[in-house]
């Protein structure tokens, strides 16, 4: 009798241990399959691209801005048939320019901006409301903080933003979405950008030397 009981006894646990190594295969099968950690380099990878991205959808906090700087000339101007314009009615687009450099009342700063407005604060200058459609910077200024590119390398761009661009009549061009950062560089160091907001996503070598073309317009002006 004592030894039946022996024996069932050793079957249960033959039975617990088989169950229990089923269990683990079961861990070890494709529903809990582990993935491999990455590899430095799709890190970095994936890190340019969280920082490109994020630049693309906010470059510089326009409100932030607009307070440090006090003041700028302002004026109505004419979209162009390229901006991104929201369908709302009552709206404009504004020119922002002429803001003080920095700390000092006598030099002007290399920033040119254009906003889309609508509402009934359209002409006021305090209006959280407006939205960043393009923005044209050819010198350094500390108040762009993480949008002050100008003076940067090839190198340090493609540390910060990956090498994701095309080139354009010799400019780079980094594009997500309807956005686009335009960059020219001189010996390899950039000398003006250009941000901007559009009305299409097939940003094509065309859309961009037309958007060359009325900057240097503009410049020229």
């Amino acid at each position: 009798m004592k030894f039946k009981v022996l024996f069932l006894l050793v079957l249960v646990c033959v039975s617990c241990k088989d169950a229990t190594e089923n269990t683990l295969d079961d861990l070890k099968s494709d529903r809990f399959e582990l993935l491999p950690e990455p590899d430095n380099a799709e890190k970095e990878t994936f890190y340019k691209h969280l920082r490109l991205t994020k630049f693309l959808e906010n470059p510089i906090d326009l409100q932030e801005f607009k307070l440090k700087k006090g003041q700028s000339l302002s004026s109505v101007t004419n979209g162009l048939d390229y901006h991104f314009q929201p369908d709302i009615k009552d709206a404009l687009f504004y020119r922002y320019g002429a803001f003080p450099f920095q700390n000092s009342k006598d030099k002007i700063a290399p920033i040119d901006i254009i906003v889309f407005k609508h509402g009934i604060n359209k002409h006021n200058w305090n209006d959280t409301t407006e939205l960043l459609i393009e923005f044209t910077v050819s010198g350094k200024d500390d108040d762009l903080k993480s949008a002050n590119l100008v003076g940067l390398t090839t190198t340090e761009l493609e540390l910060q933003f990956g090498s994701d661009y095309q080139l354009s009549d010799n400019k780079m061009v980094y594009t997500m979405g309807n956005k686009a950062l335009i960059i020219e560089l001189q010996n390899s160091k950039v000398t003006w950008f250009k941000y901007i907001k559009l009305n299409t996503e097939d940003i094509t070598n065309e859309l961009i030397k037309q958007i060359l073309t009325n900057t240097i317009n503009h410049h020229n002006k």
